[in-house]
């Protein structure tokens, strides 16, 4: 089965800007990477990013889908009806909207979910990228770049995202004081659930990732 290229997005809690960061990403990479079509602004230096699906230093191809993930008590299920996925009001319907080619919501308690991701990814293998939202869902997955948002209501904060900030690559936060040591260590961002702030740059890191990325594992089939 040929492994599609992963995005991760995981956070501190519930309602951090998770999906939002989803959509933005989406609209990026499934729009060539256009900054002018993602965020409305353009400009000089941004070569890498304007020419993602295009350029020497390819940022990503076209057709790329989207996986959430929500946690259950009793019962697995993955979802993929597009009628049913569909609506402004559900996540997976702005994912569908920001252009992903197919969106699938998997629904399991965490002893299944191992099974349940391993027969999504192999549904999405035909696609040349995912999004992944979920933690448990990159810690199982392991995902080529994996962004992880902190949200600032503490209260909420989920069990193990220290360690889960510790294997990612980019942080988007709102509040550097409670950010964790290890988590200042990365490459921030500012943010909250609206959006990052530092669009442009936060897209040409996600260019430069992917390349790099993709780069790496190239050279690792090739046996170099």
């Amino acid at each position: 089965m040929k492994r599609p290229f992963i995005i991760g997005i995981g956070g501190t809690c519930s309602n951090a800007g998770k999906t939002t960061t989803a959509v933005l990403l989406l609209r990026y990479l499934t729009s060539a990477g256009s900054l002018q079509q993602t965020t409305g602004r353009g400009g000089e230096g941004t070569d890498k990013a304007l020419s993602a699906s295009t350029g020497p230093n390819t940022a990503g191809p076209r057709k790329w889908g989207a996986v959430k993930y929500s946690k259950t008590g009793l019962y697995s299920s993955i979802v993929d009806d597009k009628e049913a996925l569909s609506g402004k009001d559900k996540d997976t319907g702005r994912f569908i909207e920001a252009g992903a080619e197919e969106v699938l919501w998997v629904k399991s308690p965490p002893g299944e979910l191992a099974d349940n991701l391993l027969l999504a990814l192999e549904k999405l293998s035909y696609l040349d990228g995912i999004i992944v939202e979920g933690n448990s869902a990159i810690e199982f997955l392991k995902p080529d770049i994996v962004i992880f948002i902190f949200g600032n209501d503490k209260e909420r904060w989920k069990p193990g995202i220290e360690r889960l900030a510790g294997i990612s690559d980019i942080i988007v936060y709102d509040n550097e004081s409670e950010l964790f040591e290890v988590a200042k260590t990365k490459r921030l961002f500012f943010g909250d659930r609206a959006g990052i702030k530092e669009v442009r740059g936060f897209l040409e890191l996600i260019a430069d990732l992917i390349y790099e990325r993709k780069t790496e594992r190239r050279n690792d089939e090739k046996g170099c």
